[in-house]
């Protein structure tokens, strides 16, 4: 069990604002004319399109290194408004106790919660459905992106296509990042992606870009590929593996099962852009 002590939730918190950093800088890096992202209270802010939405614009780790600057603050919500858009903070509850004060006369509501979920890698879980084969090296590099679009395409929370493949693309770019496949009877079945990053208190993996087909839903596909990236970051020398999900989603019971246990959960506090 990962018991979350504010040097952990430091940890986890850095990871995380890292991953959105590389995430700009590697859509950027595949021909984006204006993407980027900037360094903010300790956390970072990512600039995108306007169609990707929060997704890749927004803000982590904010507060995580002591009180925020407000002009600092100030200038990003000018940035987002540039863009056509409100800002969206990822607040973790052991970002520093000024920030909400500062977020709350700036007129920042709370419009969602999302939970970050950690474990360690001493066991890996063994019960896999049978008749799952699990892809990595090349053979999933090959077919990751289009099964990674085509298990997103069908969700609860529809979103654009342009950014499925966005997101599909950036993953598989990543030098950080591990792609796994997984196959039933000779088909895609599912996708998803290891990030593994190194920390101060060691090597840290973030387990993102899950997916499963819509045939192929409630028939074990993500248990196996969470097996198969637990193990991945074991041989990778991973302290520490995190995943986000919101609350009560399918994603979060998964990992759940998969003996990952609740670090904490963040508030997503919103400001509509200026009208």
């Amino acid at each position: 069990m990962v018991l979350t002590s504010p040097d952990i939730a430091a940890t986890l918190e850095a990871a995380e604002a890292w991953h959105l950093r590389v995430q700009a800088q590697t859509w950027r890096a595949l021909g984006a004319v204006d993407a980027h992202a900037v360094e903010i209270g300790g956390g970072v802010a990512a600039f995108t399109e306007p169609l990707f939405g929060r997704k890749l614009n927004h803000v982590t780790g904010l507060g995580m290194a002591g009180p925020v600057d407000e002009d600092a603050l100030a200038r990003v919500e000018a940035a987002y408004a540039r863009r056509g858009l409100g800002v969206e903070i990822d607040l973790c509850p052991h970002a520093d106790a000024s920030v909400m004060a500062l977020l709350g006369r700036r007129g920042y509501v709370v419009n969602a919660f999302s939970n970050t979920y950690a474990r360690s890698v001493d066991d890996v879980p063994d019960r896999v459905a049978p008749g799952i084969e699990i892809l990595r090296s090349e053979e999933a590099d090959a077919l990751f992106v289009e099964a990674s679009v085509e298990g997103f395409s069908l969700q609860a929370q529809q979103r654009p296509r342009e950014l499925l493949a966005a997101l599909a693309r950036i993953a598989h770019a990543r030098d950080d990042t591990s792609m796994f496949v997984a196959r039933v009877d000779g088909r895609v079945a599912g996708s998803a992606g290891l990030s593994v990053m190194e920390t101060p208190r060691g090597r840290v993996g973030e387990l993102y870009i899950a997916s499963t087909l819509p045939a192929f839903r409630g028939r074990g596909v993500q248990a196996a590929l969470l097996k198969a990236r637990l193990a991945a970051a074991r041989d990778a020398g991973c302290a520490l593996v995190f995943v986000g999900a919101r609350p009560a989603n399918t994603s979060a019971r998964n990992v759940e099962r998969a003996g990952f246990g609740l670090a904490f959960t963040k508030a997503t506090f919103a400001r509509a852009v200026a009208g």
